[in-house]
């Protein structure tokens, strides 16, 4: 059974204070431990499986759990206690639960770095009571990852992490992969703060806890010293100057990209900017964006009786997982859990929890990304796709993405059947009958104040779209060449509204309206006839049920405009937050009660 955290806890949630925060993480802990030491831990992995095996996934359950109890310091000592001794049996060669030495593109590199962090953070509990002997096998099962093949990406850190904690306890490590580690980090820096995940251009909802904060953990490590961290530090706050505006004002967080399971993580990065002694950051706006985002996320039916995160995003949905998601992989999101390594004195928790301002003027990110916040959060994007992965079009090469309106997957496999997906322009193959939308072959560029994308969805079709924003309403237009007539369909923001199955056949004005949002098109130039389609059931991944405007029609043979202006929000009643800035550095502008 899928219950909210609000549930969980029997109570309604504020995370005003450390003590309540405390009191989550304890509660979460002892219902994991008692899973994990299980006779009978079956139940744990029922969920979904990985692309590693489940000995794999056990050694993540434990490593994952890692992340929200080692910020309990000694308020977490049976925990730590418990969970050191499973480290200790899985780094014994002669022990029945031993873990295996990781090999190239291992898993297990990606766990190891949660017991680096209990190694530095907490080494009374995780270093120094062990034995001379569990202390060897322990170096020699985290020092492997020297040699090993790892992806070129955010893995690096990982091996960053785990070196740079062996380091500080006296361990000899090769300081050339460290080197070579942290300067390849270094030239997968763009600009503003971002940083691409590999050497695609892919910046997405993983990139602030995948990047960020291990880059500013890194440098709490090494004493905020060194040009290096200097540099990253900047970066940070640069970062956060943008980051901000990938939150509504509810605390919703924008969902795009990949490991959306991973829901809270990221707000781990707002308290480790926090901690920075850089008087540019301003500590309110962390403490805000954390409690609205947790507060919101407790809301969620996203946790199971046993206090373990479910796969999904809004609620539990297997198709928000990639190859990579088991079970127990949700977990990470105790990344937030850190707020609790602060102490209640800390600026963290007694700096002023205000209102996240309703409306921030659009902002550019790497020209490729233009988010803005109008009650929720929103971006027009033509970047780059992390292409390997499970719908990775939809979470990626749509026309635009919101916090209020989610995101919908298989957005184009279900059009014959009555369904459809939000944000998408798709036509239809004339001897297959597929329909197919934009994908990760395409090109693409910045113009002014204009996005541009070229796709060929197939030979015979060219496809040109221009995306401007104006006063807060969306222009897209399409150009398109193609030598056969075909079927087009294109659509707006979803919108948690159900309409009915084959409701589309009827004659709709497109534009969807429920008790709290509303999405609308409508067509400037070109011919086309508007409809409100359903999604199909699961498929938007923070609504189970939502409809979308849309409009359709055929592509004549030669070259055809079609353009549209698009608007979605929040009715009034809903739009009901303070409109002030929170950024402390920088004015921004309100944009229009539309989109």
């Amino acid at each position: 059974m899928a219950i909210s955290l609000n549930q969980l806890m029997m109570k309604e949630l504020s995370f005003q204070g450390r003590d309540e925060v405390l009191a989550v993480m304890h509660k979460v802990a002892s219902l994991q431990t008692s899973q994990i030491g299980a006779s009978d831990t079956a139940t744990s992995y029922q969920y979904s499986a990985a692309h590693y095996d489940l000995d794999t996934t056990k050694i993540e359950h434990v490593c994952r759990l890692l992340w929200g109890v080692i910020p309990m310091g000694d308020e977490g000592i049976n925990h730590h206690r418990f969970l050191v001794r499973q480290i200790v049996k899985g780094t014994t060669p002669e022990d029945p639960g031993y873990w295996q030495m990781p090999k190239n593109y291992d898993q297990r590199v990606v766990e190891m770095s949660a017991i680096a962090v209990g190694l530095f953070e907490l080494p009374q509990y995780y270093w120094y009571e062990l034995s001379e002997s569990e202390k060897v096998n322990l170096v020699e099962w985290l020092s492997s990852v020297s040699a090993l093949q790892i992806p070129p990406n955010n893995w690096r850190w990982f091996r960053i992490l785990i070196l740079t904690a062996l380091d500080h306890l006296g361990q000899t490590i090769d300081r050339d992969v460290l080197s070579s580690d942290l300067a390849f980090i270094d030239e997968l820096y763009l600009n503003q703060g971002w940083y691409q995940d590999g050497s695609n251009g892919v910046l997405d909802y993983y990139n602030p806890f995948a990047f960020q904060l291990y880059a500013l953990m890194y440098c709490r490590w090494n004493h905020y010293q060194g040009p290096l961290c200097e540099k990253m530090i900047a970066r940070a706050v640069e970062f956060a100057d943008t980051y901000q505006i990938w939150f509504g004002d509810d605390g919703k967080q924008l969902a795009y990209g990949r490991s959306l399971n991973y829901r809270f993580a990221s707000a781990g990065f707002w308290v480790e900017l926090s901690r920075v002694p850089k008087s540019t950051v301003d500590v309110a706006l962390c403490r805000s964006i954390w409690t609205e985002t947790m507060s919101w996320w407790s809301n969620q039916p996203i946790w199971d009786t046993n206090g373990q995160i479910l796969p999904g995003f809004a609620y539990p949905n297997l198709l928000s997982s990639e190859f990579y998601t088991s079970s127990v992989s949700p977990m990470l999101a105790l990344k937030a859990f850190n707020a609790l390594s602060l102490t209640s004195e800390h600026s963290f928790w007694n700096a002023p929890v205000r209102p996240l301002a309703t409306a921030v003027s659009p902002l550019w990110i790497a020209d490729r990304h233009l988010v803005w916040r109008n009650g929720g959060s929103y971006m027009l994007t033509n970047a780059p796709s992390a292409a390997e992965l499970r719908n990775s079009s939809d979470k990626y090469t749509k026309c635009a993405y919101s916090s209020d309106h989610g995101i919908c997957v298989e957005a184009t496999k279900w059009i014959e059947q009555g369904w459809l997906g939000d944000n998408i322009f798709a036509v239809k193959h004339p001897e297959t009958n597929e329909w197919i939308g934009q994908s990760s072959k395409r090109t693409f560029k910045r113009v002014g104040d204009a996005l541009v994308t070229h796709w060929q969805p197939f030979a015979g079709c060219d496809i040109v779209l221009t995306q401007q924003l104006n006063d807060g309403v969306e222009r897209r237009t399409f150009h398109v060449e193609c030598d056969k007539t075909l079927p087009f369909i294109m659509s707006g923001y979803a919108v948690d509204k159900w309409s009915a199955w084959f409701s589309h056949l009827e004659t709709n004005n497109a534009r969807v309206q429920s008790d709290t949002l509303y999405s609308e098109l409508e067509l400037i130039t070109g011919s086309g006839e508007s409809a409100i389609y359903p999604c199909a059931p699961n498929t938007n991944l923070l609504y189970q049920r939502a409809s979308v405007p849309a409009i359709r029609g055929d592509l004549k043979v030669g070259h055809n405009e079609l353009s549209i202006m698009v608007t979605a929000g929040r009715l009034n009643s809903y739009a009901n937050k303070a409109n002030h800035s929170i950024t402390s550095n920088k004015s921004h502008q309100g944009v229009t009660d539309e989109y």
